[in-house]
């Protein structure tokens, strides 16, 4: 009886304090009331009955007031089963719950009138708990997924950074699987690229392979081996088993059965330019089966960056390539036509000793003596600096400069008209411009036959454009029939590549008998003017 009160009149503070504790003292002092009022009741009963009657009444006292207690008892028999005991035993379930344990199940009997609250309340019970479970379920998953992330990140920043620390092509592949088999604790990789015949071939190793394999390799791992074709994700990341033995020298490692090869092409726009192989222990299938994704990623970034080493290759062979037509063209505008033109004064200078003129030929020897210098500052100019020096005055002033050597060496008459001004366009135009000049000049001298050239040069700088006009009365020729001989005629050929480096256009005119016109014409924008405004 004591356990049973010091379990009911618990000390209620702060700390200690429950809604199903307040209910029991809230009841109990309820019955105490009521309890209270009755005896009152009674009590002034007893004072208003006449003294005859308690005399009556006094034998039955003793068994009213039995009675009175087994009325009280039962009262306190029925709220305790029917109130006071489902509560507590709905206090305690709530406990457990609170306590997460969550399989805890509420039993009131089955002729109780809570019998049907408690079936709601363990099916929401069961209900909570195979939530639970299913919630805990799913976080389990999604945190190997994320472990499973981090570690696929963090495998592609240390393939990425040995990419990026690569000097050249070659060590580009040792970094890049060198990498992979560290962090993805690979036995052995190998890395076939696809060269220009087509066939794959080792440009990679790492880990100790049997010699024979290497040699058989293309046979071995047929599989997965892509020659410039679209690459099938299922065919490639589907790990497949090979013999220990066949592959790795036994001395290397354990002498386990097989070995798991997955192949990861590496590919630029799902065109795949090589292959990886990565050979892993068989017990990392189930491991393995995860990085399908990873294995992607990293073919997709090695591709791409093995096309850009390609692109940039490719763009140093046509730089090199642009350097020598450019140092080409330099040798034939400069130094060749100035050989030309010793090679002309040369023939004058014959036929002057053969007529005993000893006043021309000093003059002639003079004009060869100033050429040979000429073509020697050039040649040095070519050497030391790569380019041609013009008239530090500008183009117009070059032009002058080389109208008038023409008078002065040949008997052909030259006329130059301007309408240019002075460092007018940018330096780069204006030496395709005299360039340009000076090849026709130099045809003409050599080719024309004429007796008079005119020369040319007009702007229209409301739109922008530059025209160059040289036209001869000489013999002309038929361009079809012109055929580059021994370097002879490269000049047509310079002159359009020179008209197209400045984004302009060059025709050429000619016919037998007929002279030759050649026109260049050019738009420079930058210079063109806007329509005057007319004030208001």
């Amino acid at each position: 009886m004591s356990r049973f009160f010091s379990s009911w009149f618990v000390k209620l503070d702060e700390n200690n304090r429950s809604i199903f504790q307040s209910g029991r003292i809230l009841i109990i002092f309820q019955l105490a009331v009521l309890l209270s009022l009755l005896i009152i009741i009674v009590l002034l009963s007893f004072e208003a009955l006449p003294a005859q009657a308690l005399n009556y009444l006094s034998p039955y006292i003793p068994w009213l007031g039995i009675a009175a207690t087994g009325l009280v008892l039962t009262l306190a028999r029925s709220i305790w089963k029917t109130l006071l005991d489902p509560l507590l035993r709905l206090c305690r379930w709530a406990d457990l719950m609170r306590g997460v344990k969550l399989d805890a199940t509420v039993v009131f009997g089955k002729n109780s009138d809570f019998a049907e609250l408690s079936s709601d309340l363990n099916m929401i019970g069961r209900m909570i708990n195979r939530l639970s479970r299913e919630t805990e379920i799913q976080l389990q998953k999604h945190t190997d997924y994320i472990s499973r992330e981090s570690r696929s990140l963090a495998i592609l920043y240390e393939v990425a950074s040995s990419i990026n620390a690569a000097r050249d092509i070659n060590e580009l592949y040792r970094n890049s699987l060198d990498s992979l088999c560290k962090n993805l604790h690979a036995s052995a990789g190998v890395i076939r690229q696809v060269m220009e015949s087509t066939e794959l071939e080792i440009v990679a190793i790492c880990g100790n392979f049997n010699r024979s394999f290497l040699v058989d390799v293309n046979s071995l791992l047929v599989f997965g081996a892509p020659l410039q074709q679209q690459a099938s994700e299922p065919e490639f990341y589907t790990p497949r088993s090979l013999p220990y033995s066949r592959v790795i020298n036994s001395e290397a490692g354990n002498d386990t059965d097989t070995l798991l090869v997955v192949a990861v092409p590496f590919q630029y726009r799902d065109i795949s330019s090589g292959i990886i192989n990565l050979f892993f222990p068989e017990n990392m299938r189930a491991e393995l089966d995860d990085y399908g994704e990873l294995f992607a990623t990293i073919g997709q970034h090695l591709g791409t960056v093995v096309e850009k080493y390609r692109l940039d290759e490719e763009e140093a062979q046509l730089l090199l390539m642009q350097e020598r037509t450019q140092f080409s063209h330099e040798l034939h505008d400069s130094l060749a036509q100035t050989m030309a033109s010793l090679r002309i004064q040369v023939r004058i200078l014959d036929e002057v000793i053969h007529s005993n003129d000893e006043r021309g030929i000093w003059d002639h020897l003079e004009r060869v003596e100033n050429t040979i210098e000429e073509a020697n500052d050039q040649l040095r100019e070519l050497i030391a600096h790569f380019r041609i020096p013009m008239d530090t005055r500008g183009l117009i002033s070059s032009i002058k400069e080389e109208v008038q050597r023409a008078r002065e060496e040949t008997d052909i008459y030259f006329y130059f008209q301007n309408d240019w001004s002075e460092h007018e366009l940018p330096a780069n135009i204006e030496l395709q411009v005299l360039r340009i000049v000076q090849e026709c000049i130099a045809n003409i001298r050599k080719h024309s036959q004429a007796h008079s050239v005119r020369v040319r040069l007009r702007a229209d700088r409301s739109s922008g454009v530059y025209s160059v006009l040289i036209e001869d009365d000489g013999v002309g020729f038929d361009e079809t029939e012109v055929e580059p001989v021994g370097g002879e005629h490269l000049g047509l050929g310079i002159l359009r590549d020179r008209a197209q480096q400045i984004n302009g256009d060059i025709t050429i005119d000619s016919d037998p008998g007929e002279g030759t016109r050649i026109t260049l014409q050019f738009v420079y924008p930058e210079l063109i003017q806007p329509p005057h405004q007319i004030a208001t």
